[in-house]
């Protein structure tokens, strides 16, 4: 079996160079903008989301990228490269949402078709087309149609073909789409290992917020064609949950009406599940209150800590979203 080495000696430092910079990418169609100005700072080494609606603006932000369509205004380069030149594109892996290939081959004729497309030789590309089937477990594949696989195994071999001329960037269009959960697993380990071993840049679209969460350094979310919000994962949440709490007791409304007359706190409210949300800067005079407030009322203290807050709760309070 072939094996896919991750040489430690030619690991490159992580820097501060960004691997994809864009200012005031816009694209638009007649009237429609579908993508309204956005910068992106993307630095190399990272893994970042690129998440929102469907019809955003990510995939055509996307194809503008890869230099698959030309923007109507602004810019956007790829490790120095304007985007959509020769140079930016051999920087470039790219598996889409819905990936094209030739059924009548198999895997691994695909894979070193497109290795030999990107100039690779032939006795390489082979050698390369071995070592991806194995390590995205398609190795017992090598040798079946591609028509014959199932919508999982296309994704798979979508990221292979991305992968097969070593790019320093991968683009990767929901690539989890269409696969059972463990498959989805699989496949988010095998991006970290190369993004820890490699330190090549992810940038990824997806709508399953909980897997990005525990995937990715960064994230853009855009709306309507233009940015949200746009931060580290560390920083949104902080900024979501500093000096927010939440508290559950047997009596919830009436420990809330004491808290806010003893005046610990800035800002209290009660979720549509029944839990209380509390504001305070004084987190220890908070702390304090809380013990006299469930005192006072004789209520059960369930629960009282600082509020955390999922990846999918922070698209939902940016996007505006309401519970169904």
């Amino acid at each position: 079996m072939s094996e896919l080495v991750f040489e430690s000696d030619a690991i490159p430092e992580l820097t501060s160079v960004l691997m994809i910079e864009s200012r005031g990418l816009t694209k638009t169609f007649g009237k429609f903008v579908a993508v309204d100005a956005i910068d992106l700072e993307i630095v190399q080494g990272s893994i970042h989301g690129f998440i929102g609606p469907n019809g955003a603006g990510k995939t055509t932000a996307i194809k503008m990228l890869i230099g698959a369509t030309r923007c109507a205004s602004g810019q956007a380069f790829i490790k120095g490269q304007p985007m959509g030149s020769v140079a930016a594109r051999q920087l470039i892996g790219y598996a889409p949402e819905r990936a094209s290939f030739y059924g009548g081959m198999t895997s691994t004729e695909y894979l070193v078709y497109m290795a030999r497309v990107c100039g690779i030789n032939k006795d390489e590309a082979k050698s390369r087309a071995g070592a991806l089937l194995d390590f995205l477990d398609l190795g017992k594949f090598a040798h079946t149609k591609v028509d014959g696989f199932s919508a999982g195994m296309r994704q798979r071999l979508a990221l292979a073909q991305a992968m097969i001329h070593e790019p320093e960037l991968l683009i990767l269009d929901e690539p989890t789409a269409n696969m059972d959960p463990t498959g989805r697993i699989q496949i988010i380990d095998k991006l970290k290992q190369i993004s820890r071993e490699r330190k090549v840049t992810i940038f990824i679209s997806s709508h399953i917020l909980s897997e990005l969460e525990q995937l990715v350094d960064s994230v853009t979310m855009i709306d309507r064609g233009r940015i949200a919000a746009e931060d580290s994962i560390e920083h949104l949440k902080k900024g979501f949950t500093e000096n927010h709490y939440i508290l559950n007791t047997s009596t919830n409304d009436s420990v809330l009406l004491t808290l806010q007359h003893e005046h610990c706190v800035d800002k209290g409210w009660i979720d549509e599940k029944g839990w209380v949300h509390l504001v305070a800067e004084d987190g220890d005079a908070l702390k304090q209150g809380v013990v006299k407030s469930v005192y006072k009322t004789g209520a059960l203290l369930e629960y009282f800590g600082e509020e955390k807050v999922s990846l999918e709760e922070i698209y939902r309070r940016t996007m505006q979203l309401e519970e169904k």
